[in-house]
């Protein structure tokens, strides 16, 4: 074969060789561009997961506060139901005095009664 039948092949194939490798680097940057645009969706995903883990880190903190409300609640009404039981033994120990004092009463009553009319008469 002719030379210019093998420079012509060489020339064929160096396109075809040149044209394979634009197709290379063209798949390669719609490759880089798609992992790009993954990366990105990613980033955004991952954005949107930690305002989530925020919003459920924020209502824990709210839930914490109200559990603490509530046992601040269950504290005060523990004191004011002894307050009352307070109240209650000061009542009845006024009543049981008080009804010492009448007895007492009565009972000086009589015998003031009983010293006028023994001594007195």
């Amino acid at each position: 074969m002719s030379d210019s039948f093998y420079d012509d092949m060489n020339e064929a194939d160096g396109f075809t060789n040149a044209a394979g490798h634009f197709a290379a680097v063209s798949q390669r940057n719609r490759a880089i561009a798609h992992q790009k645009e993954q990366a990105e969706a990613i980033r955004d995903q991952t954005k949107v997961i930690e305002k989530q883990i925020q919003a459920v880190e924020n209502q824990n903190r709210i839930e914490q506060d109200r559990a603490g409300i509530e046992l601040q609640r269950f504290e005060i009404e523990q004191q004011r139901f002894r307050i009352e039981d307070s109240q209650r033994e000061l009542l009845r120990e006024q009543s049981e005095q008080l009804r010492q004092l009448r007895n007492l009463m009565a009972d000086t009553t009589a015998d003031i009664t009983r010293f006028r009319t023994h001594y007195l008469s």
